[in-house]
């Protein structure tokens, strides 16, 4: 491994379940030589994936809480609580990464880990930039001066759409020529080839993700429940969250828990096989009440990688991935009238599921592989630790 080609990544939790596109761009990046060097504010569940190991056998967590704040005290760092707990934690993981010579610093979510690794940068004099991705920005209050620090010191920003790159600039006030927009793709070599799909009489429809408002799922079950009734489709929901108790009586409430099956929370091989082997998967996202919303669903991405077609909604950067009509279905959010329409299409028609997975595959493969993506990544990298404009600003000045 090339000895300055060390980024220290800083991540809110590791490993998370919900964000194995974050997976997905540190191995990618060690494949090229760059090693991520992972520090992360909460260490989380076991997701189940092989490439965890290489980069948690090295991972750095924050100590607790009563931890931080008594280093805070010890390295003369000020400020309010937040300001304080920050700090210390970007001490801790500068005191630790020192040895290591990293290079450069990258946060991924605005919030906690993009202000402790604004901190960590300034203090070890790095540069720094940032990713950011949806209920980061969406649910995020007015942007607070800690923010804008970061935002002045970054080398770049990475927005995951087009359509959050100008909610950045537009409703947050980032400068229009640091942010930039690098799509997550997806690892086409870990995609298997789906088996030909298999003529059934009874479609099987499926949605994956957490159960939170702004997945929609109640949506779903109220414009799929005519149709599922009928005995014309059954559905299969994957995942789990806050939202889970009343999705399923929602399901008792329109006489359809029979036709609908609660997988809870499947391994990243486990969706990949749940979605392959279904008709269609269908991500009918909305806006929460608090702001939250998608930007682009992984497994839209997912879907499209093995041929399976997708539908839904017209919401955030979801378009820039699903063309209606040529490699997905899309309908206005939250209504269910036009998705049991859709619904309605898609389940009747083989033809027309083969030919929008079809399509959408050809796509992703063209222009949504996530070795592309990295590449680019990667190039930003050199190029933020080859311009370091960061000053450097020692452990008793962070004010994270």
């Amino acid at each position: 491994m090339d000895p300055s080609a060390r980024i220290a990544y800083v991540l809110g939790s590791f490993p998370s379940p919900s964000e194995t596109f974050i997976l997905t761009e540190m191995s990618l990046l060690r494949e090229r030589d760059i090693e991520p060097l992972v520090v992360a504010l909460e260490r989380g569940p076991d997701v189940g994936d092989d490439r965890v190991a290489a980069l948690e056998a090295a991972a750095r967590y924050r100590p607790a809480r009563w931890v931080c704040v008594l280093q805070s005290l010890l390295y003369g760092i000020g400020g309010d609580a937040r300001a304080r707990l920050h700090g210390a934690a970007a001490a801790r993981f500068a005191e630790q990464l020192a040895p290591l010579t990293p290079t450069h610093v990258h946060a991924h979510f605005m919030g906690a880990p993009t202000l402790v690794g604004h901190a960590m940068a300034r203090m070890m004099g790095l540069s720094f930039t940032f990713s950011c991705h949806a209920s980061d920005v969406f649910t995020a209050g007015d942007p607070t001066p800690e923010e804008h620090a970061a935002v002045y010191d970054a080398h770049a920003i990475i927005a995951c759409s087009e359509y959050l790159r100008k909610h950045l600039i537009e409703r947050r006030g980032y400068p229009r020529e640091k942010v930039i927009t690098i799509h997550h793709g997806i690892d086409l070599s870990r995609v298997p080839e789906r088996a030909a799909p298999t003529d059934s009489t009874e479609p099987v429809l499926v949605a994956v993700g957490r159960l939170v408002p702004k997945k929609g799922f109640d949506v779903l079950l109220r414009a799929a429940a005519p149709m599922l009734k009928q005995d014309r489709i059954a559905l299969r929901i994957a995942g789990e969250g806050p939202e889970g108790t009343r999705l399923r009586a929602l399901a008792v409430d329109l006489g359809v828990l029979d036709r609908v099956e609660f997988l809870g929370r499947l391994t990243w091989e486990d969706t990949l096989r749940t979605i392959a082997e279904s008709s269609a998967l269908i991500a009918p996202s909305v806006t929460a009440e608090d702001g939250d919303m998608d930007g682009i669903p992984n497994v839209l991405l997912e879907a499209g990688a093995l041929g399976v077609p997708v539908i839904a909604s017209r919401l955030s950067g979801i378009p820039e991935l699903v063309e209606d009509g040529k490699t997905g279905l899309l309908t206005a959010s939250g209504d269910e009238g036009a998705l049991g329409k859709a619904l309605r299409r898609v389940a009747d028609s083989a033809d027309l599921r083969a030919q929008l997975g079809g399509a959408s595959r050809e796509r992703i493969r063209r222009e949504w592989s996530a070795a592309d993506s990295v590449g680019q990544i990667a190039g930003l990298f050199r190029e933020a630790a080859a311009h370091t404009t960061v000053p450097v600003e020692g452990i008793e000045g962070a004010r994270a």
